[in-house]
């Protein structure tokens, strides 16, 4: 088994962080470890100022003061609401990646997942990939809880320092892309059937897999397929 350190040298030197689950998981808990891990790559690369969670509490708080102001006939637009507004598109597009995100996983098995921050999908900023091909996915009562795997998902994130960096991060918008059967019908998501995985930028991998590893799975019927909007980074 891996020390805390072994963990953190291979994530600083080879950009990589393996996570081994003792057991089988169900595609929804494959689907619930990649909208958690998108959450908190934005959150950690400073694309969002507070966790999603906070944000949505937030939120909340905030459309239960503009209601207020609005009973009183105080309707005049401030800085703070532009900047709410604009908090409340990103988490609406959030939102419905991550609904879309569920939809597909019940589609098609998803073996790969991309995470594009900056620039464009041929050359961005940094890309985070989340790999799943070692993923033995099953259904029932006997596959592992996903809470316990996201216990042991984030824990090994943290001890290996992932997602920090010394260099400071602007705000950039996040183009996710997915790797799914091509004949899955998916249709929120728009295919990209001459995509390639960029080269020119280091790719940070966090690989999920079962101690007794994945079935035997051909990937050849498998295209990229794009999410139709990025999520824009917002600042505090």
């Amino acid at each position: 088994m891996s020390s805390d350190a072994d963990v953190a040298r291979r994530a600083q030197e080879e950009g990589l962080v393996k996570v081994v689950f003792p057991g089988q998981v169900t595609a929804e808990g494959s689907c619930r470890f990649v909208t958690d891990l998108i959450k908190l790559i934005l959150y950690h690369r400073q694309q969002l100022p507070m966790t999603y969670e906070q944000l949505m509490h937030d939120q909340k708080k905030s459309q239960e003061g503009i209601q207020d102001k609005d009973r009183v006939g105080n309707k005049s637009v401030k800085p703070a609401d532009i900047d709410r507004r604009r908090q409340q598109k990103v988490l609406q597009d959030l939102e419905e990646l991550m609904q879309q995100l569920e939809v597909l996983f019940s589609l098609s098995r998803v073996p790969r997942v991309l995470l594009l921050l900056g620039g464009s999908v041929v050359l961005p900023t940094e890309m985070y990939e989340i790999n799943m091909e070692g993923l033995s996915l099953a259904s029932g009562d006997h596959c592992l809880r996903v809470s316990a795997c996201l216990r042991k998902l984030f824990r090994t994130i943290f001890v290996a320092d992932f997602l920090l960096d010394a260099k400071p991060v602007r705000l950039m918008s996040t183009t996710v892309l997915v790797l799914a059967h091509r004949d899955c019908g998916v249709e929120w998501f728009r295919p990209k059937l001459q995509f390639k995985v960029p080269t020119r930028v280091k790719n940070k991998v966090i690989a999920l897999s079962t101690i007794d590893g994945s079935e035997d799975q051909e990937w050849d019927d498998y295209v990229w397929f794009q999410a139709p909007v990025p999520i824009k980074g917002i600042g505090h």
